[in-house]
């Protein structure tokens, strides 16, 4: 019953703040200036080499979270984030894409290289990350990014956010898109006004 409580005032006030700080317009939902900075971590990638926020420190980079025996969700979101990929390097463009598995206990790194060249995900910026456990992600998900992340009781799934975040080099999030149908176009227009 406490962790009820709790968790029903994390999203109520999760939610209040959402409102006073957000303008959603067409799939993207700009929260500048709601000052949700991504707290320090330091995983693994799919190559088994350490990556962290200090690699990501001085760069504007895009996250998700997915994993890959995700039945539902991420069979768009994957290879809808591949399309940005393609967009962002056609244009030249000076971003970083981090995916972080939610389910770190299978999602071992030659299972998430295996999946991103499956999904065609250049090497060169985008980078999938385990090497923590559960809890470990739950709090990232739900404290920096503010996002639900649970076990379906009903089955296999793992309820997961699905949104693209745009993180500055200042480490804040400053806009959602949707990862089921993003808006591409939208997304490098937006990086191209901030100057990448």
């Amino acid at each position: 019953m406490k962790r009820f409580i709790v968790l029903t005032l994390f999203l109520f006030l999760a939610s209040c703040q959402n409102e006073a700080n957000i303008e959603d317009v067409e799939g993207i939902t700009d929260v500048s200036e709601a000052g949700w900075e991504v707290e320090e971590f330091e995983f693994t990638n799919q190559y088994e080499e350490g990556f962290g926020l200090n690699d990501v420190k001085d760069d504007y980079w895009l996250a998700n979270f997915i994993f890959t025996q995700c039945p539902t969700v991420c069979n768009t979101m994957t290879p809808n984030m591949a399309a940005l990929q393609d967009a962002v390097n056609n244009e030249s463009l000076d971003v970083e894409f981090v995916s972080f598995t939610v389910d770190p206990t299978n999602d071992s790194p030659e299972v998430l290289r295996d999946y991103a060249e499956r999904y065609g995900a250049s090497e060169e910026n985008w980078t999938f990350l385990t090497g923590y456990n559960d809890e470990d992600i739950r709090q990232l998900s739900e404290g920096s990014f503010r996002q639900e992340m649970r076990d379906d009781p009903k089955g296999n799934d793992i309820i997961h956010g699905v949104n693209f975040f745009l993180i500055n080099d200042e480490q804040e999030i400053i806009r959602l898109y949707d990862g089921l149908n993003t808006p591409i176009d939208e997304v490098i227009s937006d990086l191209e006004q901030i100057g990448l």
